[in-house]
């Protein structure tokens, strides 16, 4: 069955100065006369769409460069070193993430949220988010928007 996608937006005629804009939406025709029900996309919602650039790895995570990378220094053992942040791995996140989400005073659930899905240690995401940009937060935020607005569907087999 063929189908063609009209855009009304491009379609639309030229507003001239002093008019109103007409409200447009899209549609999608089935071509050969039989109607069919109305298709809802839900692809539209943005907080379904991964950033722009951002990788879906094999194992589902999703790698999104940092448009300003980052340099902190930490401590362990008592050994000073260097990470150089250019990129965040988000990862899918467990029940038990949610619940340490949920156990942090509101102000601190962003960052501990990405310190879940990076599988960072929270010191250091504590450092990394306080020097990221307002730009590379919204990506990784987007990630973690998609991972719960998408989901995987699972489904089981009926045996019979």
């Amino acid at each position: 069955m063929g189908k063609t996608e009209i855009n009304l937006t491009e379609d639309a005629p030229i507003i001239e100065e002093g008019e109103e804009p007409i409200e447009t939406t899209d549609a999608v025709i089935a071509e050969d006369g039989e109607p069919e029900d109305d298709v809802i996309d839900e692809d539209l919602d943005p907080r379904d769409q991964l950033p722009k650039g951002a990788v879906v790895n094999e194992d589902g995570s999703v790698t999104i460069t940092l448009s300003r990378p980052v340099t902190l220094k930490t401590r362990k053992a008592g050994k000073v070193r260097e990470k150089h942040f250019e990129t965040l791995t988000l990862h899918r996140m467990t029940g038990a993430d949610i619940r340490a989400i949920n156990g942090v005073a509101d102000e601190h659930r962003v960052v501990t949220g990405l310190a879940r899905s990076t599988r960072t240690n929270q010191a250091v995401m504590n450092g990394l988010f306080d020097r990221m940009i307002d730009f590379d937060i919204m990506q990784a935020g987007q990630v973690l928007n998609h991972f719960l607005a998408s989901g995987r569907t699972i489904t089981t087999r009926a045996s019979g």
